[in-house]
């Protein structure tokens, strides 16, 4: 748009100057407006369709670009108002139904978001919320409060972790205390009576007894180790490929592994002797070749156009004319005529013609090779445990200097996975399959013959892993409900 007169200059117009300057200004307003009004369309037709939380999620990040924006403020707060009213509402419903766990789930999603946008409540959100909570304090009272009472703390403690989110809001604050303090009168409780029940000859047994004291900050002797436990390993062996630094920090790993496992006693004198082989390899390969990249490009031929001109040709010719005394006379004049014609011409036009950059490059690979094992007796009436990894890594990739832009050729430098860090995750990997294979060796040694005693079903959850029937119920004669929880004593976190 030419704002000023042909031959003024935009300095001699200072409003024009202006509106030049601010253009790009004008022009960013422009965008931003139209992606505010679209996100601000998305978020009131969200809450149409009575989504209000969403709806107040986007307005939250039109507030956040906009902040002196007062209607979008006020829009803003109004559907965090009907956000909270909806999910308190929510609740009240699940609760009034008997639809407990979900009049929770709300009713934490209200509390995380009221807690999020500090929002104050009008008197009407506020009764319900004290409804709410009541229905809530009476519901974990039955299912946190009720087998606290019965004596399976470990039970009422499964629910009182889940609901720790909840809890943990201030508005909960004494219904979480009065939950913790008789989850844990139940386990003093707990521990008591278990550590009155007859234990000699039962080292298993006690030990149990003993986790489960110190989990509610009570104390019960711990006994000597069981004669099935043992300490840390020694290790033989030698996996080819690895140093003494990378060796010890597999020997290292493993031990770790195996001092969380259901085998190890810190007290136990005997050490099991484990062995570890294997190999550990990188393959590298460099090779020359020849890489082609496919472009276009314009070449020139010669068509032939028709075209079309028109000419102008003069002619003479006579006209009469009237002169001043009123005689008609004659005289030579000249007149053009127009016509055209067509014709043809050479003109140059262009193609696009595939090619080929063809130009050298080094192929280099690599492969990492690990195969790894660890075996050992742990159990002399079985054979020896074994855990083995197999896996192998390839990579390739071309390294040159060219650059050729038709192509889209550039200079590439290969970057490949260091030997280093794919051995620490194949490392991370055998410590897993270690672990899964001292539990389920200590699993078939001791969970496999039905028990009959304490003694043996104690055992037997030290593997950490679901009880089998005969166990659970050898146990559930003394910790009734907690007895499906007692291998958790035995998992180190």
């Amino acid at each position: 748009m030419n704002i000023s007169p042909p031959g003024t200059s935009a300095a001699e117009h200072p409003a024009s100057a202006l509106m030049l300057r601010l253009l790009p200004s004008l022009l960013l307003l422009v965008v931003l407006g139209s992606a505010c009004s679209t996100l601000r369309g998305r978020a009131d037709e969200l809450a149409r369709n009575g989504q209000f939380v969403e709806a107040a999620a986007i307005y939250d990040d039109l507030v956040t670009k906009n902040p002196f924006e007062k209607d979008l403020v006020n829009e803003r707060d109004g559907l965090r108002g009907k956000a909270l009213g909806q999910l308190l509402g929510n609740a009240r419903r699940y609760r009034l139904e008997g639809i407990d766990e979900k009049a929770e789930d709300d009713l934490l999603r209200f509390l995380d978001r009221r807690a999020q946008w500090n929002s104050k409540l009008n008197g009407g959100l506020e009764s319900s919320l004290l409804e709410e909570m009541e229905g809530t304090h009476k519901h974990l009272r039955l299912t946190i409060g009720a087998p606290a009472k019965q004596g399976n703390a470990l039970t009422a403690e499964e629910t009182l972790v889940r609901k720790r989110p909840l809890l943990a809001h201030k508005e909960m604050v004494v219904i979480h205390r009065e939950m913790e303090s008789v989850v844990l009168q139940s386990g003093k409780e707990g521990c008591q009576r278990l550590r009155d029940v007859p234990s000699e000859d039962a080292p298993h047994w006690r030990e149990l007894v003993s986790r489960y004291c110190r989990h509610w900050r009570e104390f019960a002797p711990e006994p000597p180790p069981a004669p099935e436990l043992t300490a840390s390993p020694t290790w033989t062996g030698h996996v080819q490929g690895l140093d003494a630094a990378r060796m010890d920090l597999l020997r290292s790993r493993l031990t770790h592994v195996f001092e969380s496992s259901p085998w190890f006693s810190p007290a136990a004198r005997t050490r099991p002797e484990l062995s570890l082989a294997g190999r550990f390899a990188t393959l590298r390969d460099s090779r020359s070749v020849e890489l082609t990249a496919p472009y276009y490009e314009k070449v020139p031929y010669t068509d032939h156009e028709e075209r079309k001109e028109t000419i102008e040709e003069p002619y003479d010719t006579e006209e009469e004319y009237t002169d001043k005394d009123g005689k008609k006379q004659t005289r030579k004049v000249t007149k053009v005529r127009t016509y055209t014609r067509n014709f043809t011409v050479e003109v140059t036009r262009y193609r696009d013609v595939a090619r080929t950059f063809e130009f050298h490059a080094l192929r280099l690979s690599v492969e990492h090779q690990l195969t790894l094992s660890s075996t050992g007796v742990l159990d002399v009436r079985r054979g020896p445990m074994s855990a083995v990894l197999q896996d192998h890594l390839s990579e390739s990739a071309y390294e040159h200097d060219v650059t050729f832009g038709p192509g889209d050729v550039s200079p590439r430098r290969a970057n490949f996975t260091s030997p280093e860090s794919w051995l620490e995750q194949r490392v991370e990997q055998m410590s897993a399959r270690f672990a899964q294979t001292l539990q389920d060796q200590w699993r078939e040694s001791y969970c496999t013959t039905p028990a009959r005693t304490l003694d043996e079903a104690a055992r037997c959850a030290r593997a950490g892993l679901a009880l089998p029937t005969p166990a659970y119920q050898v146990l559930s004669e003394v910790l009734g409900d907690d007895a499906a929880r007692v291998p958790s004593l035995f998992v180190t976190r």
